[in-house]
């Protein structure tokens, strides 16, 4: 139907400009004033329909985070559940759960404390798991 259309097509636009975004966060970070684009841009994750963009939105979250960017690590209460969740999504491809991964095996470490403070019973789970399947690989 003509509605669901609609309403499909503008989901994928929206995710085809927080893909745009991430490319610039990417490729030129101080072309954007991150600290108010970030929380945003946050807010749109995760993605639902259209899987298109997750590697670009999560390497470009790895590099901020991975540059101590500060609006980033902000973040980090409301994104290490939503990459957590993301490790159980069955669509999720290999590339963005190793980027995933690799920025979770990060995270725990550095901010332990609050990794635990940001996390359900359930999510601990998958995050032991995801993180010693890594360990003893």
């Amino acid at each position: 139907s003509g509605a669901w259309r609609q309403e499909s097509s503008g989901i994928n636009a929206e995710y085809g400009v927080l893909g745009a975004v991430a490319r610039m966060m990417t490729c030129n970070p101080g072309a954007l004033p991150i600290e108010n684009v970030f929380p945003t841009f946050v807010k749109w994750l995760p993605l639902k329909e259209d899987y298109e963009e997750n590697s670009t939105v999560y390497t470009a979250i790895f590099n901020l985070l991975s540059g101590n960017c500060e609006s980033a690590t902000k973040e980090l209460p409301t994104l290490i559940p939503i990459m957590i969740d993301q490790l159980t999504n069955k669509k999720l491809d290999e590339e963005t759960r190793v980027i995933i991964t690799d920025m979770l095996r990060g995270v725990t470490s550095q901010y332990q404390e609050l990794t635990l403070k940001s996390i359900s019973p359930s999510q601990a789970e998958v995050l032991k798991q995801v993180l010693s399947q890594v360990n003893g690989s």
